[in-house]
């Protein structure tokens, strides 16, 4: 595994629980927008070791009971499954943030009950990604593949989007509510400027199903 940081205490990262975070290096988009762009796509971090993560989790058991696997991409490491099985061996509930990109990964951790809960991001409708993701490839396919798997599991899971004033349109937004079902969770967040990119203004967005957070 490449792993990038770990955050000790987080209320926040997994629904109503208090969690760590870990954090995996790399990732297959190039978000210009993205906070977390240094262990996304840069070479600017520090590179932790399985075994120093593993003993903090180990140490922070007494307290948590919950962790959150998020990135950059996790389901780019093939290696993954066997991290987060280290880490529900402690007793964890696990959280992973994905892009959705890699549905046999997601379907793995899911057969093997190596995952309690998914937050999956949309980013946009399926013509507009390429301009929030920063790359010409279209992943479409395989993020709709996530998505039934996800409908299909026994796994609680929401999906999020986060609006990017300059890139993100309506449409996105409208795009986004259209496709989740009664019974799903839909979140939305706008975007902040970082070191590398500046949102110049505030959209005024509307939207029906979704909560703003």
């Amino acid at each position: 595994m490449v792993l990038a940081g770990i955050r000790t205490f987080s209320f926040v990262d997994y629904p109503k629980r208090i969690s760590a975070v870990v954090y995996t290096g790399g990732c297959n988009f190039r978000c210009q927008w993205c906070h977390n762009w240094k262990i996304a796509y840069s070479n600017e971090y520090n590179v932790i070791s399985e075994g120093k993560i593993l003993k903090k989790l180990k140490d922070l058991k007494k307290r948590l009971n919950a962790v959150c696997v998020t990135g950059g991409e996790p389901t780019i490491h093939n290696d993954l499954p066997e991290f987060i099985s280290k880490i529900k061996e402690m007793g964890y509930l696990i959280k992973l943030d994905t892009n959705g990109t890699n549905p046999d990964m997601v379907s793995e951790l899911i057969e093997n009950k190596l995952i309690d809960y998914v937050a999956m991001d949309i980013k946009a409708k399926p013509e507009n990604y390429y301009k929030l993701i920063n790359i010409p490839k279209k992943y479409w396919d395989n993020i709709n593949k996530t998505i039934e798997i996800l409908r299909n599991s026994n796994v609680d899971y929401e999906f999020r989007m986060t609006y990017v004033s300059g890139l993100s349109t309506e449409e996105d937004v409208e795009f986004f509510e259209n496709m989740l079902l009664e019974n799903e969770k839909g979140y939305i967040t706008m975007a902040n400027s970082t070191e590398i990119f500046e949102v110049n203004s505030k959209d005024e967005i509307r939207f029906n199903k979704l909560i703003l957070r």
